[in-house]
C-alpha cells in the first residue's frame, strides 16, 4: 500500500463522521452527516453506510450515484475528499456482515427490514491539501 492510501485511511479511521455530498433532486448540491463506524476498522478504502431507503440521500442517490465525502478531523486538522460513486446493496449476506444490533436504535428491525439500506463507496479519486499544496490522484481497486 502506497503512502498516500495509508495516510488517507488513517485519516477515515480517526473520523466518527463524514460528510456526504449528493446531487438533489433539484440538481443542487446537497451535504449531510453521516455516521462512520462501520469504517473505523478498515484496512483499505472499501466503505461503508446505512441509511433508510426513505431517506432522501437514498432517492438521490438512485437518482445519480456520483457523491463526494468529506473527511475532517477537528484535532489534527488533517482532511480529505473522496469522489466515487455509492451504490446499494441487495445482498442479504452482505448487509449481515454489516449490522450491529445497536442500528435498531434508529428504528431498523434488523436487515431484512424493508426500509435498512447498506451503501458501498467506490472511490475514484481523492484531494487533499499538505499547507498550501493540493495533491490529488486516482484510487486504484
Amino acid at each position: 500500500m502506497n503512502k498516500t492510501i495509508k495516510s488517507i485511511i488513517d485519516i477515515i479511521k480517526s473520523c466518527d463522521d463524514v460528510q456526504l455530498c449528493t446531487f438533489g433532486l433539484e440538481e443542487y448540491p446537497e451535504t449531510r452527516h453521516v455516521m462512520n463506524g462501520m469504517n473505523q476498522n478498515i484496512d483499505y478504502i472499501d466503505l461503508h453506510f446505512l441509511t433508510m431507503k426513505s431517506s432522501p440521500k437514498f432517492k438521490q442517490l438512485e437518482k445519480n450515484n456520483n457523491c463526494c465525502l468529506y473527511y475532517f478531523n477537528p484535532t489534527t486538522r488533517y482532511a480529505v475528499r473522496l469522489f466515487g460513486k455509492m451504490e446499494n446493496i441487495d445482498d442479504q449476506n452482505e448487509k449481515n456482515k454489516y449490522w450491529q444490533d445497536k442500528y435498531a436504535r434508529f428504528g431498523f428491525s434488523g436487515t431484512a427490514d424493508p426500509n435498512f439500506a447498506l451503501l458501498h463507496f467506490i472511490p475514484e479519486s481523492y484531494k487533499f491539501y499538505i499547507g498550501e499544496e493540493l495533491y490529488t490522484g486516482k484510487i486504484e481497486q
